[in-house]
């Protein structure tokens, strides 16, 4: 038979995607999804020739069905990653056991799986959920997997549930076609999905198919090719699950390019986590330090480097640092984003300055509401913005006390103040870190050892790695 899957053409509908898994003979296996329709199973019905390829379709929305079947989660949770691998692992399982004496040797089989907690009437509550396919890339091999955890953005059920299906569909069919291009594989995973319907903010590859590296390039190529504006990365330097990374956690977030982490950043996390354990009567380790890369000049004005991104992401766990890549350009959308997440209080610490920006009426331009429509939605329940002074190379130290913003925002800028939602850090003078009066990348170029003075020891062993 004609192998369809290789055929490259222009962008194929999803039914189209569906038909063309239907009509190779080599792939056979079955559909499980939990928690918004059987959307996925739908398509490949819809298209036809199915009875070819799905071997079983089922959906366990009892809790107590759901237990039965793929056991109970530690966590009293059913929208785990720990409970789609327990139902991809068992339908892949059966699919073998079943049906492999006989098919034809050549066939190749899978599982695919969702467990997602979709849009519910009267009750506001995080839509996301986790999916993946665990599949055979060439007959009797052992099995290979991809994992993805999305957020659905769609203000209606149905809509989350087609949404949810289309991406379903797109993970089957792109796993098969583009097993040995990891980067098509996720560049065609949001395909005929229109813009703010769902994003990715978790993808994991396990097997003999894929090869080493996938788990560090491809979480940030979510980011860096618009499949989703938020990944985040733990203190090893792998993949973060973002709900348990944050659950029960106040995030506080130190925003910048980090070429390098310099001895300025240290200071600012130290006084920023001390200061906000101060305000709200929480422990240390009631606090997660998320150190934000931006990629948002790359994206809209191709005028940042992202090469050296990976480097990035590595050097910050080297220090011990969580890192987020993230697409978002203006603070605000960092706030709705966790409330997406249900976090109603985060905290930014940011040099005095920086405040500017915040403040900037043009900052807002083309914005429904402009700067207080932002301003609320940084602002969002209790969160808290921490300045950090400046140490001038004058020796006058910049506060939050005397540093001014635009006439027309002082009103606000003060009501702010007044009602401790921007607080000022105050570090002894004496040991206050003074920012770098000159370009680290110009003082290397040079061979000018003082950069070596502004930056931490883990930072001076890996300077190489940046693109400064």
């Amino acid at each position: 038979m004609k192998d369809l899957l290789h055929v490259r053409k222009a962008t194929a509908t999803t039914l189209q995607k569906a038909l063309e898994i239907n009509l190779d003979l080599r792939y056979y296996g079955s559909i499980v999804e939990i928690g918004a329709g059987q959307e996925v199973a739908r398509n490949f019905f819809q298209a036809g020739g199915a009875s070819g390829t799905i071997a079983q379709t089922s959906s366990a929305y009892d809790m107590r069905f759901s237990d039965a079947i793929y056991g109970p989660d530690d966590t009293g949770r059913y929208v785990t990653r720990h409970r789609l691998q327990r139902m991809l692992e068992r339908e892949f399982q059966l699919v073998v056991e079943r049906v492999s004496k006989e098919r034809h040797p050549d066939s190749c089989y899978f599982a695919f799986a969702n467990t997602v907690s979709a849009k519910r009437y009267g009750v506001d509550s995080e839509c996301h959920g986790w999916l993946g396919i665990r599949f055979q890339h060439q007959p009797g091999a052992e099995p290979s997997q991809v994992v993805l955890h999305v957020l659905m953005l769609d203000s209606s059920n149905l809509g989350q549930q087609t949404a949810l299906g289309t991406l379903g569909v797109n993970l089957i069919h792109s796993t098969f076609k583009y097993q040995d291009n990891v980067d098509e594989l996720v560049d065609s995973l949001t395909e005929n999905l229109g813009w703010g319907r769902i994003d990715i903010d978790y993808i994991h590859f396990d097997g003999p198919c894929f090869k080493f590296g996938a788990n560090r390039q491809m979480p940030l190529k979510l980011v860096t090719s618009s499949q989703g504006p938020v990944v985040m990365f733990n203190t090893d330097g792998t993949c973060a699950i973002p709900g348990d990374l944050l659950y029960k956690k106040i995030p506080l977030i130190l925003r910048g390019t980090f070429r390098p982490f310099t001895n300025v950043h240290e200071d600012m996390i130290a006084y920023g986590r001390e200061g906000l354990c101060k305000e709200l009567g929480v422990k240390e380790e009631d606090i997660v330090v998320l150190c934000e890369v931006n990629v948002a000049r790359y994206l809209y004005e191709d005028a940042d480097d992202v090469s050296d991104l990976r480097a990035r992401v590595d050097m910050l766990a080297a220090l011990g640092y969580h890192s987020m890549v993230t697409s978002h350009l203006r603070f605000f959308r960092l706030g709705e984003y966790f409330l997406k997440h249900q976090l109603r209080r985060i905290a930014f610490v940011l040099s005095v300055v920086d405040l500017d920006m915040i403040f900037d009426q043009e900052y807002y331009a083309g914005l429904s509401g402009g700067i207080l429509h932002a301003i609320s939605k940084i602002f969002a329940s209790d969160s808290k913005i921490m300045t950090y002074p400046i140490l001038t190379a004058e020796g006058e130290v910049c506060t939050l006390d005397n540093h001014e913003v635009a006439a027309e925002q002082q009103y606000l800028f003060k009501h702010l103040i007044y009602n401790r939602r921007i607080l000022a850090l105050e570090p002894p003078r004496e040991k206050m870190v003074p920012f770098a009066l000159e370009n680290i990348g110009d003082l290397i170029a040079r061979g000018d050892e003082r950069w070596m003075d502004l930056v931490p020891e883990v930072v001076r062993r890996r300077i190489g790695e940046l693109k400064i």
